[in-house]
């Protein structure tokens, strides 16, 4: 596996509080646009949804089956941050 991050935008947070959401497999393997949903209802409200869909068009980028242990980070100045693993060739 081959460890990455990235930062894929910003967006307000004008309470300054990082919030983590680590996506499950079984929502990974539904693509893009279902793990953009599921980060944004954990989030909530407007930066949740400005949040979902930078990771939704993040994530529709890599062909499926190809990333795993996915985590979106809310940095407190607004960066939204990716975490994840690539399964390599002899994964």
């Amino acid at each position: 596996m081959i460890a990455s991050s990235k930062n894929v935008g910003t967006v307000d947070n004008p309470d300054q509080v990082e919030r983590r959401v680590s996506v499950p497999g079984a929502v990974m393997i539904l693509g893009g646009a279902a793990v953009g949903a599921y980060i944004g209802l954990n989030i909530g409200g407007g930066m949740g949804a400005a949040v979902g869909a930078l990771i939704g068009a993040f994530v529709g980028a890599f062909a499926a089956g190809m990333i795993k242990d996915f985590e979106a980070i809310v940095h407190p100045d607004g960066k939204v941050e990716v975490r994840y693993k690539v399964r390599g060739s002899g994964d």
